[in-house]
């Protein structure tokens, strides 16, 4: 049971209707045993000759009255117990959700996407139906087997336990399957997430698969873990097809000692037939609950499976925490930023990302940063978000240590515009609303799409701001999913604007006009501009180099041309760059 207690907090919510729709079963099985018992004694006084007409209408009478009456009684109990496992699962599901939306980048490193969306939705409905069929058919086993032997006793206690000595091969039985259908199906829902994980990935790089034709070869591994999840499959099903039938033998042998040993005493006159009949439908009546036993074993040793995968997830914690304690008064408008020795290192890795970065931005100030590919620019600002933990007293925001912010009310005064640009398959203007308020005013929207040059390119489209955009905006082009991205950044009149690396799609002139209308949006926003083109941060306040993750430079455009270092040679190789550029645009143009 310890394995069940993560949905504890569940069952909870609907203990009364868990309560009331186990009253139904044990009021259906209450009555069960009835029909045989009238049935037995409706042939023990027709054999013996003393039943009337008006007898055997009461018996009919009376039968179809219990029948009905447990048929409602059944229905109510299917109807409330399967509603409440439908609950649990929409509950647990949500939870799920809410968990994935609150764990840090880190989690999503270590976790394919492909299996959290098997474990979100193939494991979930295994959870059901440990909820839900497996809990009604276990207590239907458990109230209808002691009542109906109960029953048995009372006609013939000899011939009861007669019949009950090939069941005593149950136990061992279901403890012998019951491990293994267990490890077989975490197995199988194991291989089930690797294969999703790999069709997600497949399907979200369909166009790299085609542009170097390895569709054959990505059949191929498909194939292989498609097999591999047959194979784990069908080993599940070769459990279950044993242990079922298991149980109908061993029930087969109790028919055959009632009937020998019942038959026998009929024919000497020491038991009636109509009481052996009874016995007969009892003993069938107990055929069910042993087989639903089986089934609801099998359901108990997946639904567990699930559910430890499920609460893999539901246990993991953040490795960005919260700030405890009393809350802070946080600064209400304009923040200046600082690192203090800064150090960070990827978790699982020993290597420092950053190493003693020391930084001071005062408000409303515009820093660049500079350095070749890998070098820790997009870290630096991922910590400034809280993506990441960062060690106490390296960096403040607003003069507050930035692990004493909650995530979420530092994060509503930032506008990220990442290096990967994600569009969402909604419209363009519901894209450019993204983390804003959906009522955010058409004019609005038009005039952050202006700003980032894009408004000309959406207007193009016949529906505008209401086209829908393809998977991750596949629709556009790479410098307008950057520029719909800056738009969107834009409309959020955040206080602090990070741009890591958000021109590179696009071209020399198209930058230099967001940059002019950047600078307006700029003024009075804390700014970071992350770039490998030295245009981009050529207007910053301050321009730090980061090379092997530290700050190898530092300060305006003009100092850095001076002191002829990393920063200098850049620019110098960009200019030539755009200057051959340039030229062969001439040529071409008069030509």
């Amino acid at each position: 049971m310890k394995v069940l207690k993560p949905l504890y907090p569940y069952i909870r919510r609907y203990r009364w209707s868990i309560s009331i729709g186990i009253l139904f079963v044990l009021m259906a099985n209450a009555l069960g045993p009835v029909v045989p018992a009238l049935l037995g004694d409706a042939v023990n006084a027709a054999e013996k000759r003393q039943l009337s007409s008006d007898e055997l209408w009461l018996y009919a009478s009376l039968l179809v009255c219990v029948a009905a009456l447990a048929g409602c009684f059944r229905f109510l109990m299917r109807r409330v117990l399967i509603d409440v496992s439908r609950d649990v699962e929409f509950d647990v599901r949500n939870d799920f959700f809410e968990k994935l939306q609150g764990m840090d980048p880190a989690f999503f490193d270590d976790n394919n996407t492909g299996d959290l969306m098997s474990r979100a939705t193939n494991d979930m409905d295994l959870l059901r139906m440990l909820i839900g069929p497996a809990v009604m058919y276990s207590a239907n086993t458990i109230f209808g087997l002691p009542l109906t032997m109960v029953w048995m006793l009372a006609l013939d206690w000899k011939l009861t336990l007669m019949a009950m000595v090939p069941l005593l091969g149950l136990p061992p039985l279901v403890k012998f399957f019951g491990a293994r259908t267990h490890l077989a199906s975490k197995a199988q829902q194991d291989s089930f997430g690797e294969m999703t994980t790999m069709v997600q990935e497949n399907l979200a790089g369909i166009r790299v698969v085609k542009a170097y034709r390895q569709e054959r070869a990505e059949e191929g591994k498909f194939r292989e873990r498609n097999e591999v999840y047959i194979r784990h499959s069908l080993a599940l099903a070769r459990l279950q097809s044993m242990f079922f039938p298991s149980i109908r033998l061993l029930v087969g042998l109790g028919y055959v000692i009632l009937l020998l040993v019942g038959g026998r005493q009929v024919m000497t006159g020491d038991l009636e037939v109509g009481t052996l009949l009874s016995f007969l439908l009892l003993f069938g009546m107990m055929v069910w609950p042993l087989i639903a036993a089986g089934w609801v074993i099998n359901l108990i040793q997946r639904g567990m499976a699930s559910l430890q995968r499920i609460e893999k997830i539901l246990g993991s914690e953040s490795m960005v925490k919260e700030p405890s304690g009393p809350a802070r008064i946080l600064p209400a408008r304009g923040v200046d930023i600082r690192a203090m020795g800064l150090q960070f290192s990827y978790p699982g890795t020993t290597t420092p990302q950053l190493a003693d970065i020391n930084l001071d931005i005062p408000a409303g100030k515009t820093i660049g940063i500079v350095g070749p590919v890998g070098a820790g620019k997009s870290t630096l600002v991922h910590l400034l978000g809280r993506f990441y933990p960062v060690e106490r007293g390296m960096l403040y925001v607003g003069g507050i240590d930035i692990n004493d912010w909650p995530a979420l009310e530092l994060r509503k005064r930032i506008a990220f515009v990442f290096q990967e640009t994600f569009l969402f398959s909604d419209s363009i203007g519901w894209n450019i609303r993204f983390g804003t308020s959906e009522n955010a005013a058409d004019e609005a929207v038009r005039e952050a799409a202006r700003r980032a040059q894009v408004h000309p390119d959406i207007a193009g489209f016949p529906k505008a701001y209401d086209t829908v955009l393809g998977e991750r905006g596949v629709n556009l082009s790479g410098g307008q999913k950057q520029r719909v991205s800056i738009a969107r950044a834009l409309l959020r009149d955040a206080e602090i604007l990070v741009l890591d690396d958000s021109l590179s799609a696009v071209d020399t002139h198209t930058e230099e006009a967001i940059l002019r209308e950047l600078k307006d949006a700029m003024a009075g926003r804390t700014t970071f501009l992350i770039s490998h083109r030295i245009s981009t941060v050529a207007m910053a306040d301050e321009i730090v180099v980061i090379e092997e993750g530290r700050i190898t430079e530092r300060g305006t455009h003009e100092e850095l041309i001076a002191q002829g270092g990393l920063y200098a040679t850049l620019h110098r190789k960009q200019q030539t760059e755009a200057a051959i550029e340039q030229e062969d645009f001439d040529g071409e143009a008069r030509a």
